[in-house]
């Protein structure tokens, strides 16, 4: 009986000792297991090149979030995502153009981030809101203005120009002199769509009177046939006076690019993604950016605007750690990484700044001044008439219509898309 007693002891305390040590093992297995991340997807028209610094910050910065990034070409990146969206499915956060947002926006598709929104300025959230709220962050700015060969204007005492008159006579005075004042590659239809737009830009969509004409045009209000006639008229001496020839639609971007480099052209419209190649195929060449003009004097304007919006997908099932990432890019060390592979543009959280390379200086009080302004982001879904009007500016100048039948036509395609 006594040894029965005490067998029964001593399995009592095996056993609890086994429990105690399984216990301690179990213990020890959670303190070491890893948080589970959630999982989300991050969808974008541009690869993963340009977002690379940005995921890698996001991964300490949000260290309980695991990001998939989606890219999709641009040909077919608003197609898919409508699709997705239309299903209550789609990516997690959505890189938005200012024209999906707002549709997106009405729709209900995206939420509504205008608390994170407060931290930026309105140049760059103004074109994510809707119905006095934004649905979308902005990313690091693009821009575009003038680059200009220094040294030919040093060797030649040409003054920069401060209104598009004088501009128009810094190249009558290259002309002079045996040289082409710009290199263009008309046979894309993006550079006389940039340069006119920057003109009317300055001349009157920064005005009071021409403040709202993006916001009258998305809502059917407003047509650009009758505003802009006149304004066009004015920038059309840079046909009258050969610095766009019909001739230049049989250049490409890249031959344009090859004729400012190698020094057979004073100028060349383009931005930073530009720079880089411009420098390698001319080390030697000394390159600064002026802005574009009107005919007050002024600070000048450049072509931009946000690279792409932030947005959350509003039947995401994972807005929390959605929002998490969105609050990580709205700092300075979010936009700082963002910025790190688009180099060139600007933040617009508020109080945030960069170097920009010594090729900017002379644009730098265009930027400074917040003057950066993309006048089809503010077209709404009638955005994508923008090409349009590029491809009916290369008929102005081959001569096959008018200005105002220009125009007539741009608007017919603004219509189409506004009423689809």
């Amino acid at each position: 009986m006594k040894k029965r007693l005490i067998s029964m002891v001593l399995s009592v305390t095996l056993i609890g000792s086994l429990m105690v040590g399984c216990s301690g093992k179990d213990d020890s297995q959670d303190a070491n297991t890893t948080t589970e991340k959630t999982k989300i997807r991050m969808t974008y028209w541009n690869n993963e090149s340009t977002v690379a610094s940005l995921l890698e910050y996001l991964k300490e910065a949000v260290p309980d979030v695991e990001i998939e990034y989606q890219f999709i070409d641009n040909s077919n990146y608003d197609t898919i995502v409508d699709t997705q969206l239309s299903a209550n499915e789609g990516p997690d956060i959505i890189c938005e153009s200012p024209a999906s947002s707002l549709k997106h926006a009405r729709l209900g598709y995206i939420s509504d981030v205008s608390t994170l929104g407060e931290k930026f300025s309105d140049a760059g959230t103004s074109v994510y809101s809707y119905n006095g709220s934004t649905y979308a962050l902005p990313g690091i700015s693009w821009f575009e203005g003038i680059y200009f060969n220094k040294q030919l204007f040093e060797e030649n005492n040409i003054e920069l120009p401060t209104t598009f008159d004088e501009y128009i006579a810094v190249c009558k005075k290259l002309q002079g002199l045996g040289i082409k004042p710009l290199a263009a590659g008309l046979k894309s239809w993006e550079p006389l769509l940039k340069n006119s737009m920057a003109f009317v830009a300055a001349e009157y969509l920064s005005t009071e009177e021409g403040k709202d004409f993006g916001a009258n045009l998305r809502d059917g209000k407003a047509t650009l046939d009758g505003n802009w006639n006149q304004y066009l008229e004015k920038w059309s001496e840079m046909i009258s006076e050969g610095i766009y020839e019909s001739n230049m639609t049989g250049i490409d971007h890249d031959q344009a690019l090859e004729e400012f480099a190698t020094g057979k052209a004073a100028m060349f419209c383009s931005g930073p993604w530009d720079l880089e190649t411009i420098q390698a195929k001319n080390p030697d060449l000394q390159i600064d950016m002026m802005p574009f003009y009107g005919t007050k004097k002024s600070e000048g304007w450049l072509i931009g605007g946000p690279g792409c919006g932030f947005s959350i997908n509003e039947n995401s099932k994972n807005k929390e750690a959605a929002m998490k990432v969105l609050e990580a890019i709205a700092t300075e060390e979010g936009q700082k990484a963002l910025w790190e592979n688009n180099q060139g543009g600007s933040s617009y959280l508020t109080g945030v700044t960069f170097d920009l390379p010594e090729a900017y200086n002379s644009a730098s009080s265009a930027l400074e001044a917040g003057n950066v302004y993309c006048p089809w982001n503010e077209w709404g879904v009638a955005a994508a008439a923008h090409e349009d009007y590029g491809t009916e500016m290369q008929n102005l100048i081959l001569g096959n219509q008018d200005i105002s039948q220009t125009l007539k036509n741009v608007d017919s395609a603004i219509k189409e898309l506004l009423e689809k």
